[in-house]
């Protein structure tokens, strides 16, 4: 394998991570995100926080790009990521997973917009006004508040995230999407039988709207019976790419390294891996458990892309896998 060609494809790309939290913007863990050559990520702003709660917390981020100008900037439209990426600037997207800030009131869709947010999953792991989660005892598809959300969100320009949502929930929200949906941060449920994943049917369903799914190396999400490793992360690249094509697929990486060293968990993690270990694991496993080997924290992301180029992918086709999917169906969503 060329090592030398690796590393230039990855510093060509523009690279994005759909799914990370606000930890990452601190000095201490930002060295590691420019070792992993990373260029854009979706940031966490809230999940099942309400309206006070959410603001606060997007003020906090606008507050931390404001003051570290120089490294980060606010983009709102794949135009001003891939300017960030040419003024050497890491892209900072706002995202929710979860709809709970909304607190019912379907405006508040347009205010977070005014505010910076891009993304918006309707369902954390549980039930809500939206539908059900993949965790939730039920499985009843959308809610009428999820359809006019679903709406809302399509009029506006806001992407409409699955990852978490239910199998019914998920299904019904791909069709009656008028836009492209997204899976930030899910693997395939074919190669690790676990509810947080997605079945074939679909991912089949996605990409046929034009849809985008971030793969994560979140342990219980790679395989089952066994540590995983980089090739079993890269084997559910495969299986996206033989199922669908290449054009939707990407990464979403979820990782958590910032908050096991603060030794603490965000209520919403801790409530889940208490009521379905089986799905996440335990709120130990979360300290405890090390992310897929050779692919365990952000800085030996290099490590995936020459994976890529050992399996065999053009260096066109790793662009897209790294971000250029992302990028195309975020400006098909939003407009810009």
């Amino acid at each position: 394998m060329n090592v030398s060609m690796s590393e230039k494809i990855h510093s060509k790309a523009v690279v994005i991570d759909s799914l990370a939290f606000p930890y990452i913007l601190e000095d201490q863990y930002f060295a590691n995100v420019k070792k992993g050559g990373v260029d854009a990520a979706v940031i966490t702003a809230a999940i099942s926080n309400g309206f006070k709660d959410t603001v606060l917390q997007i003020s906090k981020i606008l507050k931390r790009i404001a003051e570290r100008k120089d490294f980060f900037c606010l983009a709102t439209s794949a135009e001003e990521i891939l300017e960030a990426k040419i003024r050497n600037k890491f892209a900072v997207i706002l995202g929710f997973q979860d709809i709970a800030p909304l607190e019912g009131d379907l405006t508040l869709i347009d205010t977070y917009r005014s505010l910076g947010v891009r993304i918006m999953q309707l369902t954390y792991t549980g039930g809500n006004m939206a539908g059900d989660g993949c965790g939730e005892r039920t499985d009843c598809g959308l809610r009428y508040f999820g359809l006019e959300a679903i709406e809302e969100m399509n009029r506006l320009g806001i992407v409409v995230d699955l990852s978490h949502t239910g199998d019914a929930t998920t299904e019904e929200a791909i069709r009656y999407s008028k836009s492209p949906v997204m899976f930030t941060h899910s693997n395939c449920r074919a190669l690790c039988d676990n509810k947080r994943n997605k079945t074939d049917e679909q991912i089949k369903a996605l990409a046929s709207k034009g849809g985008y799914m971030g793969l994560t190396p979140h342990p219980a999400l790679v395989c089952k019976g066994r540590s995983p490793d980089l090739d079993a992360f890269l084997d559910h690249v495969d299986h996206i790419v033989k199922l669908v094509g290449v054009d939707h697929v990407g990464i979403g990486l979820d990782y958590v390294e910032g908050l096991k060293e603060e030794g603490k968990t965000p209520e919403s993690v801790r409530l889940w891996r208490t009521r379905r270990p089986d799905i996440f694991g335990t709120v130990d496993d979360f300290f405890n458990v090390s992310f897929t080997k050779d692919i365990d924290c952000i800085e030996k992301l290099p490590n995936f892309t020459r994976g890529l180029l050992t399996r065999g992918y053009s260096e066109t086709d790793i662009e897209k896998i790294l971000g250029g999917n992302f990028l195309r169906v975020f400006k098909d969503i939003t407009g810009q």
